[in-house]
C-alpha cells in the first residue's frame, strides 16, 4: 500500500492497485464521524460506441444504456435491495450517471466493513431478465417525461444541443424514450462486462478508520471473484466542429420566469494546459466578471434587470470548454444586452486575480474537512487524469495573469449560443 502526501496540506491518502486491476483510494482522520464510499466504474452516457471485451470491432449502443444499466445493477435478485441493507445499519445509499463516469456511493457512521463489502458484492454481480427490462423501460420513459416538464432540466440540454454538433456530450444522460424502448437485455449484458471489469473501477473511501483493515478487507474480498483480465477499452472518437450548431433558440413552456443561459465554445486543440489549469483560469475569469461581488452583478440588481446572481457553468468535452451564463428574469432582453456588452470588454485586474487565488487556495483547504468533499476530488483526479494530484495548492500558485491574458485572446465571443426558455 502506498502513502500519497498532499502537498502543503500535508495529507495523506493511502493507495494501492489490485491484481484484478481495481484501484483503492482511502483517506482517514480521526476527527470526521461519518464514512463516505464511492465505487466507481469510469462508465457515463458518452461512451455508447466501443469494442466490447472478447470482440475485435467497435459496435454502437443506445444512448441512455450507461443511466438504464445504473438502475439495474442497484436491483437485487434477492433481498435484502440496497436501500433495505443500508437503512438497516442507519446509513444511506445512492447511485448516479454522470457524463464519464458511474458511481454507487454510501454514507455509513457504523458497520463500515460490512457495508464496503455488499457495496463491491452488489455492484459486482448484476441480475438480469427480459421481464424486469421491459419493466424498467416503463420507469425509465417516466423520469425522462419528467426532465422534460422542467424548464431548467430542458434549458441545460439544449444549450449543449445547440453549442455542438457530433460530440456525444450533446446527447442526455438518461437517453430518450426511442433509446430506451431499444434497448436489450443482451446490450446491457455487453456493456456491464465491459466497463463493470475491476480494471476500469476504482474505491475512494474517507472518513475514520483503520486503513490497513479496509485495504485487507477489500484486497480478500476481491481476491474470491474471478474476472477476465481486460486491456484498455476502445472508444470510438469523434470529431467536433468549432462553431456552434445554433446561435439562438427560444422555447415555449410553462416557466414563472425566463431563464436565460448564453454559452461560449471555446475549441481546446490550441490551448496548451491541463484541464484542471484551464479551469481554474476560466472560473478566476468569470467568477470575477459575474459573481456576486462584481460590478456586473451589482449594477443589474440596482437597474432591476435580475435578482439572482449569474451562473457560471463550465463543460469540458475533450475537444471543447463550454461556458454558460446562466439566469432567469423577465428583462431577459436588457440583460442578454449588458452580458454580451461586458464579455466583448473583458477585463480583470491583479488585485482581482490574487484575490480568487486566495479564495481557490482556501477552498482547497476546507474540502479536507468534509469526507465528502474529499472523495469527490479523489473522483474528479481519476476520472479525468487517471491519478490522483498531489500538489493542487501548488498549481493555484503557479497560475499568472499572463497566461490569463493570453486565454482571453483565445476566447471568441461571437462563438456563442443563447437559449431561452419562456411561456
Amino acid at each position: 500500500m502506498e502513502k500519497i502526501r498532499i502537498k502543503d496540506l500535508e495529507e495523506d491518502v493511502y493507495y494501492e492497485k489490485l491484481d484484478n486491476g481495481l484501484e483503492v483510494y482511502l483517506y482517514t482522520k480521526d476527527d470526521i464521524y461519518t464514512n463516505y464510499v464511492t465505487f466507481t466504474t469510469k462508465y457515463g452516457s458518452v461512451y455508447n460506441d466501443f469494442v466490447p471485451i472478447g470482440e475485435s470491432k467497435i459496435r454502437s449502443f443506445p444512448k441512455g444504456i450507461a443511466h438504464f444499466l445504473e438502475h439495474k445493477v442497484f436491483t437485487e435478485k434477492e433481498d435484502p435491495q440496497p436501500m433495505e441493507f443500508f437503512a438497516k445499519s442507519g446509513s444511506l445509499c445512492n447511485a448516479y450517471t454522470t457524463f464519464r463516469n458511474t458511481s454507487y456511493l454510501f454514507y455509513a457512521t457504523k458497520d463500515l466493513k460490512e457495508n464496503i463489502e455488499y457495496l463491491l458484492n452488489y455492484v459486482q454481480n448484476i441480475y438480469l431478465t427480459e421481464e424486469d427490462v421491459e419493466k424498467e423501460k416503463g420507469i425509465i420513459s417516466e423520469e425522462i417525461h419528467m426532465y422534460e416538464d422542467r424548464p431548467g432540466d430542458v434549458l441545460f440540454e439544449k444549450v449543449r444541443l445547440n453549442t455542438l454538433n457530433s460530440s456525444p456530450y450533446r446527447n442526455s444522460i438518461i437517453g430518450t424514450v426511442k433509446d430506451i424502448e431499444s434497448i436489450t437485455k443482451e446490450d446491457l449484458e455487453t456493456c456491464y462486462y465491459t466497463f463493470y471489469n475491476p480494471s476500469n473501477m476504482f474505491i475512494v473511501v474517507t472518513g475514520s478508520f483503520d486503513p490497513e483493515e479496509i485495504m485487507s478487507l477489500i484486497r480478500e474480498n476481491q481476491s474470491k471473484k474471478n474476472f477476465k483480465i481486460e486491456d484498455n477499452i476502445k472508444v470510438k472518437e469523434f470529431k467536433e466542429e468549432d462553431k456552434v450548431f445554433k446561435e439562438k433558440e427560444i422555447i415555449k413552456m410553462s416557466t414563472n420566469i425566463p431563464k436565460i443561459a448564453y454559452t461560449l465554445k471555446i475549441p481546446l486543440k490550441d490551448i496548451k494546459l491541463t484541464r484542471r489549469q484551464l479551469h481554474l483560469y476560466m472560473y478566476i475569469l468569470f467568477t470575477t466578471l459575474f459573481d456576486e461581488t462584481s460590478l456586473f452583478d451589482e449594477e443589474l440588481k440596482k437597474d432591476g434587470i435580475i435578482s439572482n446572481t449569474t451562473y457560471v457553468s463550465l463543460l469540458n468535452t475533450n475537444t471543447h470548454l463550454l461556458i454558460s451564463l446562466v439566469n432567469e428574469t423577465n428583462k431577459y432582453e436588457e440583460f442578454l444586452e449588458r452580458l454580451k456588452d461586458k464579455l466583448n470588454n473583458m477585463e480583470i485586474n491583479e488585485k482581482d486575480f490574487k484575490r480568487k487565488k486566495k479564495v481557490l487556495i482556501s477552498n482547497e483547504i476546507f474540502a479536507y474537512e468534509n469526507v465528502e468533499n474529499i472523495n469527490d476530488i479523489i473522483m474528479d483526479n481519476i476520472i479525468y487524469n487517471n491519478e490522483l494530484e498531489d500538489d493542487p495548492i501548488g498549481i493555484i500558485k503557479e497560475l499568472n495573469m499572463e497566461t490569463l491574458l493570453k486565454l482571453i485572446k483565445k476566447i471568441d465571443i461571437s462563438n456563442a449560443s443563447e437559449v431561452i426558455v419562456k411561456k
